[in-house]
């Protein structure tokens, strides 16, 4: 069985790689977007077990609807971080879980730790190709071959 994936949908590039860097310590592939075109083309071709996204990103709720009206059967728990605003589009049809900021970083650690170890994989699972921290992990081992 593959190990579940995250995707983070963040357009500050500091904050996103912040993200990354955290996230890819936990047993969990993960993979970034910087905006949500971005993460529409991923979505389309790999499953997530959970989707991490800044509702600040945007055309946010807009990438939730087409989320759920392209990949109905996805299994995905998406986190919406949010600054507070009452009137931001969180519906439970598209949210299954809301933060605000500013993040805890341990308790978001956590939560996408517990929350991805327990989502169901779908009944068909996509081919995804190789995650984004993964690919950083073997990079970071140094070169495959040597002189």
């Amino acid at each position: 069985m593959n190990e579940p994936r995250v995707l983070i949908v963040e357009s500050d590039d500091a904050l996103r790689a912040m993200l990354f860097t955290i996230l890819r310590h936990q047993p969990v592939g993960v993979d970034a977007a910087s905006s949500t075109e971005d993460a529409l083309e991923k979505v389309t071709n790999c499953d997530y077990a959970m989707i991490v996204i800044d509702m600040d990103v945007p055309d946010a709720s807009a990438f939730l609807v087409r989320f759920r009206e392209e990949r109905p059967e996805a299994t995905s728990f998406v986190l919406a971080v949010r600054d507070g605003r009452v009137d931001e589009f969180l519906d439970p049809a598209y949210v299954s879980a809301v933060l605000s900021k500013p993040l805890e970083i341990d308790m978001l650690a956590d939560l996408v730790r517990e929350c991805a170890l327990v989502v169901p994989p779908p009944e068909d699972p996509l081919p995804c190709p190789p995650s984004e921290s993964d690919i950083l992990t073997r990079l970071d081992r140094g070169p495959y071959i040597t002189n």
